[in-house]
């Protein structure tokens, strides 16, 4: 329930890559290289200190530190104003003291970009032979296809480090990977994921790059954005790659994408899905998922009707289990009550819930440090932990 400085001041770091950074490392290593300090040098995502600011400089201005640590709402006014600068390409900037951080427009990344970085000869090994970590273990044999995600929900901070355009990988990119897995001496066939903040965006995005809109998806689904055909091709050719037993999609899905596209969504459960098919409704209660900036719960019942007219032709029946979130900014005992009601009427069990976070750079964050939503209404926010887990365990038992 703090706030610190930006961690450049608190690193005494020169220079702060933003975002999924491989062309930033490159260019801050040619500038090195070249006998530059990269203090001085202005360069595409990243982000660093200045003294002073030029009068004839083109940025968008958030409330500073100091105001924020006076006046709670000024960390809503600074996120909503740092997304609409992301949207527009702008350079960022907010004073702490008598300097200021400069945050320089977001790098851009394409399809060879993404292909340069995945197609390396990665070993999928730890240095020492045998060793795996846990999160090594998890992904050994997953797939990325692509990055960004157009959900905008308002409690991810996807949006603030891979963006709201979906950059896919060529298809060809994609199946030199698959076959490398292969010649691993642990390969058994299956892989694991093969997807990216939500799988089905894969092709999924649109060119406009004047839109300003926060998410593509809410409050309702934008006629730009494509629909999940160009991944349904996807998965049906790397399925046929040879030595492929199964491909599990290890990525979250957006439902309310898969309703409006059921072909995928049968041939996820019929193929790509183990004993579960994992969904993210977060919540049931409308006023929270606005919030959340998660459709309503009437989307979600739909799309629990489509998926059981599925599972009852399906050789192999796969339960639905939802990810849930209790806890969030504008929660009320009485949502989570009801969220309980509703989840049970429809046969659902509540197993995977988790108490809301506060992580950097989130909408939700700043409306629960404010304790407001915008335009600035007062929300309740539990911030007692004994509190929270109450909740969890309500709707989880």
């Amino acid at each position: 329930d703090a706030i610190r400085r930006s961690i450049l001041f608190d690193s005494r770091a020169d220079i702060l890559v933003v975002g999924m950074g491989e062309r930033q490392i490159v260019n801050i290593a040619r500038r090195l290289r070249a006998g530059a300090h990269v203090r001085d040098i202005a360069i595409p995502g990243t982000a660093r200190i200045v003294n002073s600011l030029k009068p004839d400089e083109d940025f968008e201005s958030i409330p500073s530190y100091d105001e924020i640590i006076e006046d709670r709402t000024k960390l809503l006014e600074a996120q909503l104003a740092l997304q609409r600068a992301m949207l527009k390409g702008k350079r960022i900037v907010q004073r702490h003291g008598n300097r200021f951080i400069v945050d320089e427009p977001p790098e851009t990344y394409g399809p060879s970009d993404l292909a340069l970085a995945y197609d390396q000869d990665y070993s999928r090994a730890h240095l020492k032979p045998g060793v795996y970590s846990p999160a090594l273990r998890m992904n050994l044999f997953s797939i990325t296809s692509h990055r960004g995600c157009g959900g905008g929900c308002s409690f991810c901070s996807i949006y603030c480090h891979q963006g709201k355009s979906i950059i896919s990988r060529e298809r060809e990119s994609i199946l030199k990977e698959a076959h490398s897995l292969l010649r691993h001496p642990e390969w058994k066939g299956f892989v694991s994921d093969i997807g990216g903040p939500t799988a089905e965006m894969y092709g999924a995005g649109c060119n406009n790059v004047a839109c300003l809109r926060q998410s593509c998806l809410f409050p309702d689904i934008c006629r730009m954005f494509g629909n999940p055909k160009e991944y349904l091709e996807l998965l049906r050719v790397c399925r046929k790659v040879k030595g492929v037993k199964k491909i599990f999609i290890g990525s979250g899905i957006r439902y309310d994408l898969l309703l409006q596209f059921p072909e995928l969504l049968e041939e996820i459960m019929a193929y790509h899905s183990g004993s579960y098919l994992r969904v993210a409704p977060e919540h049931t209660e409308d006023s929270v998922l606005k919030l959340m900036g998660k459709p309503g719960f009437e989307t979600f019942e739909s799309f629990v009707r489509l998926f059981n007219s599925i599972n009852v032709k399906l050789k192999r029946r796969v339960e639905l289990a939802p990810y849930l979130i209790t806890g969030h900014p504008g929660e009320t005992w009485d949502d989570v009550v009801s969220m309980k009601v509703k989840l049970r009427s429809l046969g659902i069990k509540t197993t995977d819930v988790q108490v809301f976070t506060p992580s950097p750079g989130t909408l939700s964050t700043a409306m629960y440090y404010a304790e407001s939503s915008y335009p600035y209404d007062h929300v309740p926010v539990v911030k007692d932990l004994k509190e929270l887990m109450k909740r969890k365990e309500y709707i989880v038992n």
